[in-house]
């Protein structure tokens, strides 16, 4: 028994520093990189800017960037904006910003015990796709400041009704939500956010008449609907809606927010 004892005590210890070994040998895979969120996500802001509106606090640039965060904390994506009021010619349009999608870490590891050789491969080919993921982000923080000191600045929040006939015309902001939703590749979307900060009444002419909406939302199967102070949620039939009373409830939401 005792010519045994030291015997299985190498055995074991040989085991043991076999185990270390295998262990180290995976120290630079792909999987204790950080994570990228990979989520697609579409951002549509309708934004009632008119003075009829006083009921709704308007959005400022902060609530901007936080709703553009929305995109970047969970993958990549576009945000969207329009006017809700009676915007001139050249501001009708939607107004658009692109988040582009970070590298993901790949494992090139071909064998569960690779060689150091193997590993400064993976190492490699991890800081190239660091690298390239540092140039993603500051473009998109680009385009960022881009959007939020000029379009937002000169387009948005400094919104003028034209020629001065401040009127809300719900309608021509559905009918251009519409045709965002129609584009290509609209179904690649993992989730798209259609968020109308607006009391819902629609006043499309100088009298100030409120008029029926005539324009129907066509949401897609990927699409949800979130209301900031809508009074008569009766025109979107009965499609499922999300409502706010306030700028306060919505953006709390959107503090814990993760894509499905």
């Amino acid at each position: 028994m005792r010519f045994f004892k030291p015997f299985s005590l190498l055995f074991c210890l040989t085991i043991l520093l076999s185990s270390c070994k295998g262990s180290g040998s995976k120290a630079h895979t792909a999987m204790q990189e950080e994570d990228i969120p990979d989520c697609k996500i579409m951002i549509i802001l309708g934004d009632d800017r008119s003075g009829s509106s006083q009921s709704i606090q308007k959005l400022d640039k902060t609530d901007y960037q936080a709703i553009i965060d929305v995109i970047n904390q969970n993958g990549n994506g576009y945000f969207a904006s329009t006017i809700i009021g009676n915007p001139a010619p050249n501001s009708k349009e939607i107004f658009r910003l692109k988040v582009s999608a970070l590298k993901p870490f790949e494992n090139i590891l071909t064998s569960d015990n690779p060689t150091l050789t193997e590993q400064a491969k993976q190492k490699k080919h991890n800081e190239k796709i660091k690298a390239k993921n540092e140039k993603i982000k500051k473009k998109n923080q680009s385009r960022l400041n881009t959007f939020l000191s000029k379009t937002l600045e000169s387009s948005i929040l400094t919104y003028k009704p034209y020629k001065g006939n401040d009127i809300t015309n719900i309608d021509l902001a559905f009918e251009h939500i519409n045709k965002l939703l129609k584009e290509p590749n609209i179904e690649d979307y993992d989730q798209i956010i259609v968020a109308l900060f607006t009391d819902g009444v629609n006043e499309p002419v100088k009298s100030g008449r409120i008029e029926k909406i005539k324009n129907t939302l066509q949401l897609t199967d990927n699409a949800e609907l979130y209301l900031v102070g809508w009074k008569d949620t009766s025109v979107f039939g009965g499609a499922e809606i999300n409502e706010f009373e306030g700028k306060e409830g919505f953006f709390s939401y959107l503090e814990d927010f993760e894509c499905l």
